[in-house]
């Protein structure tokens, strides 16, 4: 640790510090919010679609043209809910 030669020194490397650790936090807060959303959307508007998909290949294989429409629009909800809440 570097030793200061005054009280108001350290006290502004503290206050950069408490700075800087609040920009993480903030950055980490933004992130899970994001996250939550995702999933939130995810919920929403893609797993119903996974279960038709799953249906459809259940019903009428996995390369039929119903399941291919299906696999189509929950793969293209999942696209748009990743453009939507991108990763970091």
């Amino acid at each position: 640790m570097t030793q200061y030669s005054t009280a108001p020194e350290r006290a502004q490397q503290l206050a950069e510090e408490a700075i800087k650790l609040l920009k993480q936090a903030k950055a980490l807060q933004h992130q899970a919010q994001v996250d939550a959303a995702r999933m939130q959307a995810y919920q929403q508007h893609s797993d119903g679609l996974a279960f038709q998909f799953l249906a459809a290949c259940a019903e009428y294989g996995e390369h039929s043209p119903q399941a291919g429409k299906a696999r189509e629009r929950w793969l293209g909800a999942r696209n748009a809910i990743k453009v939507q809440f991108p990763r970091n």
